[in-house]
């Protein structure tokens, strides 16, 4: 290869510090010195003499681009600084500084060109650069010669100011020859003067004093001055500014005002929003405050959107972009309506809505792996002291991002286990939301007895998220069990009860038959279950909680203390049918408390697969049972065994049935008589009943009753409707028979059970309450299938009258007090007649029949074969009845007494010359007869001294048909024709009687007498006299 030759060089030194003679060095740096000697950008070479090392004294530039650059000239006839002058081809150079010290003079004869000096030509951006001070040349712009004088250009000649910007021009350019003046003052055009004359401003020119000119532009854009107050926005327009011209502002009021005229003028609007921040999402609502009448909104929300000619003075909007915040809201309000100024306001509020990040929802899962699985829910989100749980993270919203970001969070959990919380630095450690599953074990003793913790993950920190909602948790409550937990209780702790008990408070009683050979738990007496099933199944109750342990042992149903089912118990269901032994439910007890009641999973005490139980009962097929006193029980080899349960198999199935029987007077007290037939009224009467039987009355139980024998009111006669006795009940002790049924005073089993049984006589006390009534009794048995039919005694009717006489009385029957004088007692029935059968039976006009022979209640007068009509329950009536048999108490044999009847009675009054018979019968009478004793009608009368009701009175005189006695003629005596009492006619109403010139002041004790006449069928209801 050839050799390759360098010399020393440098990028870093001007000029080397040492050289040895003929060395060469070359400088890079360019130090921009102005010292052209010590300059770098220069080939240097040693010279001189030598020392002893050969260095030079002296070190001397030979060339280089220092030299080079000057001699690269750019333009011919351009003198650049710094360079060499290379002349144009006319030997021209654009300007020279000629320093006065060293040329005395320019000689223009040298030049060649012309015989004078010619300068640079060029307008104003021609200006050679840089200047130099005493630099001439022509410039066009201007048409004048300038000067540089070292800081600026000036024109030579002419009026003008050193810095050339106030002069006087007067041609825009040369041989323009405009013939005008402009004048500038500091560099602008104040004036020209035309050539006419004129004298013209710049359209910018404003008078501002009293000796300024006033132009023809300054007066039609003349603007407003400051008003006194300061302030040109106080009014009904706000924009009024002081730079406004006159004309606008007088256009605007008038505008304003229309507006203001037709009520759409608008002056101003503003708002507030409420709320002013939020997670992205939330809505935000104006309510505007209006000044004006603006009709419509336009209103851009600072996030993009506009809602325009909104017509609502509060309408929403939903932010939903953080990177927009802080918005800013800008509302034009206009009316419609309105036209130029005064039809708009607007207002913004600058960064007003501040929108964050959209609200974050703390939540997380729970595993029970690091990995994998599936998230713990319901019931399943438990845990057993000494395991672990895995959380993840799920809370959102918090991979986001504002304007200024990422957000940055951090989180806590707090396991409610007494154990201090796990922090979580940022969502991608262990906890955070692109973390790993973050792990927790809980330790002996932490269990939660029977409620539940409560797992918090809090989202302590958000940076992009709205602080109002920071923090925020999530909570998931969790179960933790104690694995070590005693075991729930078994049969020992449960009891059982009979099912499908039948019967009316059963009792046991006395002799009972069981058939199991312990001692029975029931006492004799004592309430007792009872069935009378005989097909089908005979059961107990289920257990009614669940029974420990399903998981081992055996299970056994005792019927009669003899095993009759069992099954090996191992953990699986055994629900099913075991002869006798009905196992119903298998359960897990993680549902369960200790007692095997149902618990909801918060208040559970059970682990899953801890324990299992069951329920069950005693289920007997019927058949396979005895009639007597049985019992059910269930057993459990480890876990001990149940109560016993006791009842009865019954083989009485239907109610008593009652049957004979036959009523006797007991006491008879004393006896109230109407029309000689007795009624028992006072002195406590009683009746007796014997000869009584009773079947289905006791079996296997007896019923719980102070009444197993009822006798009550039967059916009522002759229209009575009121009860003879009260009801009476009577004890068992009151219907123990000959043979008693009795032990102890407790029924013994199986009376009336196959056979009758005859009760012993029973005692019937008659009522005391008043009534008047006719009645038989009834009785009936009842034993715990309930009551048996009432049979009633038919064969004897119970007559009894507590209650004073009414309708028809014959020891008072009214007569109005305010007849005649005298007297004012009432009408009473006499027995004077009672063996007369005609109508009208003679009698002694002397005898006092008021007081003669009267009815009473205190006895018979001896009605029996008698022609008098008896009055029973308050009504006269033709009465044949044979009070002598199947009639408590026993009466008169009427039964022979037929034909006419009668019922004669007597009142007494003075000054009566007629009277009123009021009567009421629907089937009619045969007659109706009076007579006034001792009086001249015992002459004049042709009936045994009678008058007839049914006759009217002849009109005058006394009555009666013997003339020759003084009578008128005739018999009649019922004052006019509608007051004659007719034979066998429904008769309902009152009956006047005249007696004529006879008047029963006249008569013996001043009597009356009346005389009803009645055949088979007849009755009166209601008699009375007026």
């Amino acid at each position: 290869m050839p050799s390759l030759i360098q010399i020393k060089r440098s990028a870093t030194q001007a000029k080397p510090d040492k050289l040895r003679v003929g060395e060469l060095a070359y400088s890079f740096l360019d130090s921009g010195l102005a010292d052209d000697e010590n300059r770098g950008l220069k080939l240097w070479i040693g010279v001189g003499n030598a020392d002893s090392f050969q260095i030079a004294d002296s070190i001397q530039s030979l060339g280089g681009k220092f030299y080079t650059e000057k001699l690269d000239v750019n333009k011919f006839g351009i003198t650049e600084e710094n360079k060499f002058v290379l002349l144009d081809s006319n030997r021209g150079i654009n300007f020279i500084n000629i320093d006065s010290a060293t040329v005395n003079e320019l000689q223009a004869n040298v030049l060649t060109t012309v015989n004078n000096l010619v300068v640079p030509v060029g307008t104003d951006s021609q200006r050679p650069t840089p200047f130099a001070q005493g630099q001439i040349r022509f410039n066009i712009s201007s048409t004048s010669f300038e000067g540089y004088d070292g800081n600026a250009w000036g024109t030579l000649g002419g009026i003008r100011d050193i810095d050339q910007d106030t002069f006087i021009q007067a041609e825009t350019s040369p041989n323009a020859d405009n013939d005008d003046l402009r004048f500038f003052t500091a560099g602008t055009k104040r004036l020209d003067i035309d050539e006419q004359g004129k004298i013209v401003v710049p359209p910018t020119y404003t008078p501002d004093s009293a000796f300024s000119l006033t132009t023809k532009t300054y007066v039609d854009n003349r603007v407003m001055f400051a008003p006194a107050d300061s302030d040109l926005t106080d009014g009904a327009i706000t924009s009024f500014q002081e730079t406004d011209r006159l004309t606008d502002v007088i256009d605007d009021l008038n505008e304003a005002l229309n507006n203001v005229r037709n009520g759409v003028f608008v002056r101003a609007v503003t708002f507030v929003a409420n709320p002013l921040a939020g997670g992205a999402g939330f809505t935000t609502t104006l309510t505007f405050t209006n000044d004006g009448n603006p009709n419509r909104y336009d209103i851009y929300w600072g996030d993009g959107f506009i809602d325009s000619a909104v017509t609502s003075n509060n309408p929403t909007h939903v932010y939903t972009d953080p990177l927009v915040s802080p918005a800013s809201i800008r509302v034009v309000a206009y009316n419609t309506g309105a036209a130029g100024t005064g039809r708009q306001a607007e207002v913004t509020n600058a960064n007003y809505i501040t929108i964050f990040t959209p609200d974050p929802t703390a939540n997380f899962e729970l595993y029970r792996n690091a990995t994998g699985g599936s998230a713990l829910t319901g019931n399943d989100r438990f845990v057993i002291e000494g395991n672990d749980l895995y959380l993840r993270n799920t809370t959102s919203q918090v991979q986001v991002a504002n304007k200024d970001g990422p957000a940055a969070v951090t989180y806590t959990v707090d396991w409610a286990d007494g154990t201090a919380l796990d922090n979580v630095a940022n969502d991608s450690a262990a906890g955070g939301t692109v973390g790993a599953r973050l792990q927790h074990t809980w330790a002996t003793g932490t269990h939660s007895g029977t409620g539940r913790d409560t797992i918090i993950l809090t989202l302590a920190s958000h940076t992009t998220a709205d602080p109002a909602v920071i923090p925020t948790n999530a909570q998931i409550p969790i179960k933790v069990y104690d694995p070590n937990i005693v075991q729930p209780k078994g049969l020992n702790e449960k009891t059982i009860a009979f099912t499908g008990s039948t019967g009316i408070s059963p009792l046991l009683p006395a002799n009972f038959t069981k058939h199991f050979t312990t001692n029975a738990a029931t006492a004799v007496a004592a309430s007792v279950n009872r069935t009378i099933a005989t097909s089908g199944d005979i059961a107990s109750t289920v257990i009614s909680t669940f029974a420990s342990s399903a998981d081992s042992g055996t299970a056994r149903a005792l019927v009669n203390g003899t095993a009759d089912g069992i099954i090996a118990m191992d953990g699986t269901s055994k629900v099913g049918r075991y002869t006798s032994l009905d196992i119903t439910a298998h359960s897990d007890f993680n549902l369960l408390d200790s007692n095997g009641a149902t618990v909801t999973f918060a208040n559970s005490v059970y682990h899953p697969g801890k324990a299992s139980g069951f329920k069950a009962r005693v289920l007997k097929a019927a058949s396979g049972l005895n009639f007597g006193l049985n019992n059910f029980r269930l057993e459990h080899t480890s876990r001990g065994a149940t109560n016993i349960v006791e009842f009865v198999k019954d083989d009485v199935t239907a109610a008593p049935t009652v049957s004979g029987g036959t009523l006797t007077e007991n006491v008879a007290g004393t006896y109230r008589y109407v029309s000689g037939i007795p009624y028992y009224n006072s002195g406590s009467p009683s009746l007796t009943l014997a000869g009584v039987n009773i079947t289905d009355f006791i079996g296997k139980a007896y019923r719980d009753t102070n009444s197993p024998f009822q006798v009550k009111s039967g059916t009522n006669f002759e229209t009575t409707t009121q009860n003879a006795i009260t009801d009476q009940d009577y004890t068992y002790a009151d219907i123990d028979g000959a043979t008693t049924f009795l032990t102890g005073g407790i029924p013994q089993e199986d009376t009336g059970n196959g056979s009758q049984y005859a009760i012993g006589n029973i005692t019937i006390p008659i009522t005391s309450n008043s009534v008047r009534t006719v009645e038989d009794l009834r009785m009936r048995g009842r034993n715990v299938n309930g009551n048996g039919n009432f049979v009633n005694l038919s064969a004897t009717k119970v007559a009894v009258h507590t209650a004073a006489q009414s309708g028809v009385n014959e020891i008072s029957t009214p007569v109005s007090n305010s007849l005649g004088s005298t007297f004012t007692d009432n009408a009473i029935r006499i027995f004077d007649f009672s063996a007369d059968t005609i109508n009208t039976p003679s009698y002694t006009g002397s005898t006092n029949f008021y007081s003669n022979s009267v009815y009473t209640e205190a006895s018979d007068p001896g009605v029996a074969g008698t022609k008098e009509a008896s009055i029973r329950i308050g009504v006269l009536k033709h009465d044949v009845t044979d009070y002598s048999t199947g009639f408590l108490p026993q009466g008169p044999n009427r039964s022979g007494d037929t034909g006419t009847q009668y019922a004669t009675f007597a009142f007494r009054r003075t000054a009566v010359a007629g009277f009123t018979i009021n009567l009421i019968s629907p089937t009619g009478i045969l007659g109706a007869f009076i007579a006034l004793p001792g009086s001249a009608t015992d002459n004049s009368s042709s009936l045994n001294g009678w008058l007839d009701c049914g006759i009217q009175y002849n009109g005058a005189g006394l009555p009666g048909q013997n003339l020759a006695s003084g009578g008128n003629g005739s018999n009649g005596v019922a004052a006019t024709g509608s007051d004659r009492i007719l034979s066998n006619t429904n008769l309902n109403g009152s009956f006047t009687m005249n007696l004529g010139t006879n008047n029963m002041t006249n008569t013996t004790g001043n009597v009356c007498l009346v005389r009803l006449a009645l055949t088979s069928g007849q009755s009166v209801t209601s008699f009375s006299i007026s």
